[in-house]
């Protein structure tokens, strides 16, 4: 064994291993992006950089053995500033969005790419199920919802944004003509009831997610109906009674129970509500701030005060959302809203630390130039066009239309070594600021893709592929700033990945290798329906 110390700390380790290895068994998490265990280290990317007492310099980590009574300098100032600079180098070369421009537009987040990649081919029951994860009235929001997700559609960069709101109804619609209308997984039984007041879209979205989260949910409206402000703000062109009776049927197919005509401050108190229920979600609407006030909720200017990263009144185990929070003209926002307030009081019944209400780091495409925009036009030439009738419009158009996305986002948003190192170092995007990197498509294999603009050339695909005993494999290609990852010979990547394909995807660091979403979703949810 080798005994060396590790920012001061001892370490005693098997001759022959790394000092990165040693370092991060002494706790130090070390950004070594282009390293893979049991793999010859590669040294390229420098995020491992360590001073070693008696030698100049700073040295790779990854590509260091240790030595007896060696002293190494992990956690100094100096060396995380020199681990920035690497990592934004890195940075000022990727090309690619953590997320799409349409979900961080989106009020609920959903994954819009994954919806129209899966739409497109022809998989409608996998994106339904997409849709479903985050939007409890996907038909409903498909009728009212101003398309606040196009307006930054990278698409409308070229000719006109993706029809994202209208693809969403169809596949919504479609499904709520079946017999057997998709059902969304739930977790196991919680055990625990929480009462919703109020049914509007907040109320609605918060008892959806409620249910998924395994809590029973029992909806309590002052009206004789479900539905609030989606009854009366919408004429029954704008919003079929039909439709909407439909989606809230679902909810109640799912497990809500409802009890109408109940109001409260009149039929029902917020001190028995608490008595018989674990927690409490009010989705009141504006014109609930007089009874929340009554009840003992701090109200300012009629609307209910909470504690913006728990979602919770002044009363424990009582949360609201939607109008009752805010003015919230956009039903959208309303049934975001709802989806937050499941989530807090889900995080309060179990226990566990709230939702982060900070912005999570992330790196955006640039704006498409000319020369990108005519790129991209001769590989997604198909214009958008605007069936009279998408419910039921031809199932083949409707593919052609959800194509068009171009797919922006990334597969491995929250398992990217890059962005994680990126917001655990602060790093600044765009600190460097070289020649805008040329548009180039993804190389397509029938189970993955490989986006050159996210690849950072750490070399381990390679390394693995050659291990494998790949025929062909993937190689560096070009020389100097222009070098790439690709397959050898022009080849494409189904004949450079006959076995390695999946040890290769998990060992990428930043995603560029990923498995294609039409792929990788679940392939039950994809059972067919009778159609009614």
């Amino acid at each position: 064994m080798v005994r060396l110390w590790i920012d001061e700390l001892p370490v005693e380790v098997p001759a022959g291993t790394s000092v990165l290895a040693a370092a991060r068994l002494s706790g130090s998490d070390l950004p070594a992006l282009c390293y893979r265990e049991g793999h010859p280290p590669n040294a390229a990317c420098m995020g491992c950089l360590v001073r070693i007492e008696g030698r100049a310099g700073t040295v790779p980590s990854c590509a260091t053995e240790v030595a007896e009574g060696m002293q190494v300098a992990c956690e100094t100032a100096d060396l995380r500033t020199l681990r920035r600079t690497a990592l934004e180098l890195l940075l000022s070369d990727h090309e690619g969005d953590c997320r799409a421009p349409c979900q961080n537009t989106c009020p609920a987040r959903m994954d819009i790419p994954a919806m129209l990649c899966l739409a497109a081919a022809g998989r409608r029951r996998a994106a339904l199920a997409v849709v479903k994860r985050d939007i409890a009235l996907p038909a409903t929001l498909g009728c009212v919802c101003p398309e606040v997700c196009e307006r930054l559609c990278r698409r409308r960069q070229i000719d006109q944004p993706a029809a994202i709101c209208r693809i969403k109804r169809f596949l919504a619609e479609r499904d709520l003509r079946q017999a057997e209308p998709y059902v969304p997984p739930c977790a196991p039984p919680s055990g625990v009831r929480v009462a919703v007041v109020g049914s509007g879209p907040a109320g609605l979205a918060a008892a959806y997610h409620l249910l998924l989260a395994g809590h029973a949910a029992v909806l309590i409206e002052q009206r004789s109906v479900l539905g609030g402000r989606l009854r009366t703000e919408f004429s029954a062109d704008q919003l079929p009674s039909g439709l909407l009776d439909a989606e809230i049927d679902g909810i109640l197919r799912l497990g809500a129970a409802a009890r109408c005509g109940a109001q409260l401050g009149r039929d029902v108190s917020l001190a028995r509500l608490r008595e018989d229920f674990a927690a409490v979600v009010l989705a009141t609407g504006a014109e609930g701030g007089a009874a929340l006030a009554r009840e003992g909720i701090a109200v300012v200017q009629a609307r209910a005060v909470v504690d913006p990263r728990t979602q919770q009144t002044n009363q424990p185990g009582i949360f609201a959302a939607g109008g009752a929070v805010r003015p919230n003209p956009l039903v959208v926002k309303s049934v975001a809203a709802g989806k937050e307030a499941a989530r807090a009081a889900t995080c309060f019944l179990r226990g566990a630390s709230p939702p982060s209400v900070a912005s999570a780091f992330q790196v955006h495409r640039q704006p498409v130039d000319d020369r990108q925009a005519a790129a991209l036009r001769a590989v997604a030439s198909e214009p958008r066009s605007e069936p009279a009738a998408w419910a039921t419009a031809d199932e083949a158009a409707v593919r052609r239309q959800a194509a068009r996305c171009l797919q922006c986002g990334c597969a491995a948003v929250d398992s990217c070594l890059l962005r994680r190192y990126a917001e655990a170092y602060a790093c600044e995007p765009r600190r460097f600021q070289g020649a805008k990197r040329a548009w180039s498509p993804c190389l397509e294999h029938r189970q993955f893709q490989l986006d050159p603009g996210k690849c950072i050339q750490c070399g381990i695909c390679v390394q693995i592929a050659a291990d494998l005993g790949e025929p062909i494999g993937l190689a560096f290609l070009g020389r100097g700033f222009d070098v790439r990852i690709g397959v050898p010979l022009d080849r494409g990547l189904d004949a450079a990945l006959l076995r390695a394909g999946p040890a290769c995807v998990d060992a990428c660091p930043t995603g560029a290798l990923a498995r294609r979403i039409d792929d990788a979703a679940p392939a039950h949810v994809d059972a067919p329906s009778r159609e009614a």
